[in-house]
């Protein structure tokens, strides 16, 4: 079936190392996300696999058999763009079956399976216009009915809602979903969102200049992040890491700020005394307590938002800044003082040197 394996597969050009000994398995029918920064080498690894770029080293197989030296269409693949990469001079109709046509399918079996894909997409009233007659999200609809149209064993997605604006963006998202919900055919989509990453990935690959940070599904990576890097990159808003030392009190370590007050610590953790970490804490892990609460963060409000469901607090602290999250209302305005806590089996605790996660004895 359509599973994707990338075995040890390194990409140069030139002297410059794009993707750095990516291996990776893509199971049949899973939808995957490749998400990182821009110039992570998230898109030329998508390219690699679709046959768009050689590899300088390794191998890609695809269904079971080996595809890294065969091209883009002897790979049994299908490839949906950012830029929607429709021909201008073709209905939607003949776009949607283009590839067909090109194989030299039937004329009925090529409208009976537009018609099918059209319907699955909505589209069946827009069958004969062009494509400059349509909005952003019909085109992109377009885009992926040409695609489904082929029936491929991998679909790959490229930034596909890039052109979108936030309200269709979400949309769409929720299209993409309901159709691998239905066609259970194996999916890659790169993105930059972490936020499309979350919702939408069955398995997330997190990737950091050509490297893999990180595989597991968007919770693993959310509550249990391999590295400082991870956890920045994953959540929105982005977790709270605060600058520390350990130090021991009372038999037991703590995280030390810079103006003495100490923080604390899941207990059994790998560290020593005088050790140099990051204190990380997402915005929603920490609550409002009095000031003269123990091992509690004292902090400043530089400003506030108010969304309605939610309320953003920013805040100066010892660390470092600090984001905190509340669903309820709090009567707070710039230039406040707050005593925080964090809720201590939520803190992720890393290395500050290497930035990697910290974990028991």
């Amino acid at each position: 079936m359509g599973s994707v394996v990338l075995n040890h597969v390194y990409k140069s050009f030139g002297a410059v190392n794009v993707i750095k000994d990516v291996s990776l398995n893509i199971e049949d029918g899973e939808f995957c996300v490749l998400v990182g920064p821009s110039g992570c080498g998230k898109s030329t690894l998508l390219r690699i696999i679709a046959g768009l770029e050689e590899t300088t080293g390794g191998s890609i197989d695809i269904a079971g058999a080996d595809v890294t030296d065969l091209e883009p269409k002897e790979r049994d693949i299908a490839m949906v763009f950012q830029s929607y990469a429709l021909y201008p001079q073709m209905t939607v109709r003949e776009n949607m079956g283009f590839a067909l046509h090109l194989a030299r399918r039937p004329k009925e079996e090529i409208r009976s399976k537009v018609d099918d894909v059209a319907r699955m997409l909505g589209l069946e009233a827009l069958l004969d216009r062009l494509p400059k007659e349509l909005s952003g999200g019909q085109r992109q609809r377009v885009a992926m009915g040409r695609a489904i149209v082929r029936n491929p064993q991998v679909f790959l997605f490229d930034e596909p809602l890039s052109n979108l604006d936030a309200k269709l963006r979400t949309q769409v998202r929720a299209e993409i979903r309901d159709l691998h919900a239905r066609l259970k055919t194996t999916s890659i989509y790169v993105t930059h969102d972490q936020i499309e990453a979350m919702t939408m990935g069955q398995k997330i690959v997190v990737l950091r200049d050509g490297c893999v940070e990180q595989v597991g599904t968007p919770l693993e990576l959310y509550d249990t992040p391999a590295n400082a890097f991870v956890a920045g990159f994953i959540g929105s808003p982005a977790i709270n890491q605060l600058s520390c030392t350990i130090a021991e009190k009372d038999g037991a370590y703590h995280a030390l700020m810079n103006d003495g007050s100490l923080l604390p610590l899941p207990q059994g953790l790998a560290v020593s005394e005088g050790q140099p970490i990051i204190y990380a804490i997402r915005p929603e892990h920490v609550r409002i307590v009095s000031a003269e609460t123990e091992h509690s963060l004292s902090a400043e409000v530089t400003s506030v938002e108010n969304t309605g469901s939610d309320m953003m607090v920013f805040c100066r602290t010892a660390g470092g800044q600090l984001t905190a999250a509340f669903k309820d209302r709090v009567d707070i305005e710039t230039g406040d003082q707050l005593s925080l806590q964090p809720f201590i089996d939520r803190v992720h605790v890393f290395d500050a040197g290497t930035g990697a996660r910290i974990g028991l004895k």
